[in-house]
């Protein structure tokens, strides 16, 4: 009996560290493509975005980024965006600049670029993934930072 639940409980470790890898189905991304691979839009939306963010324009930043994105229509959501913000230019300083880090060109409709905000303290890490909507064009779906940007790094 005890030999049963032992292996059982392999077979549930096994399984669910399987399942966390990605699923059989699912597709994994190709290895991060150059930044000549993304769409001009994308790169402008990403420029402007960043520009308004030097300009001291956070609510500006993303109103122009969230146009037609499901996330302006999370009032919570967005201003939880624009208080984080806020608050990280506050913990690390005011962005004076920005460098593009890799792209992830999934399908030529999802798209994940990153990017490392040159913060006056400390670099913080920037992540913006878009699809491209058949009626909607380019859309953001989601925006990450936060200040991990030594995962940048392959390995220590």
């Amino acid at each position: 009996m005890r030999i049963c639940v032992f292996i059982l409980a392999l077979f549930f470790i096994y399984s669910t560290n399987f399942a966390q890898d990605g699923l059989p189905t699912s597709r994994k991304s190709k290895e991060p493509t150059s930044f000549l691979e993304v769409p001009n839009i994308l790169k402008t939306r990403i420029d402007n975005f960043f520009t308004s963010l030097i300009n001291d324009d956070v609510n500006g930043a993303y109103d122009k980024m969230l146009t037609n994105s499901p996330i302006s229509r999370q009032k919570n959501d967005v201003d939880n965006l624009l208080k984080q913000t806020k608050r990280a230019f506050e913990i690390y300083g005011n962005i004076g600049g920005y460098e593009a880090v890799n792209a992830e060109l999934i399908t030529e409709s999802y798209v994940r670029l990153r990017y490392l905000g040159l913060h006056g303290n400390f670099p913080v890490r920037w992540v913006f993934t878009f699809y491209k909507s058949p009626q909607k064009n380019w859309i953001v779906t989601n925006i990450k930072f936060d200040d991990l940007s030594e995962y940048y790094f392959k390995g220590d």
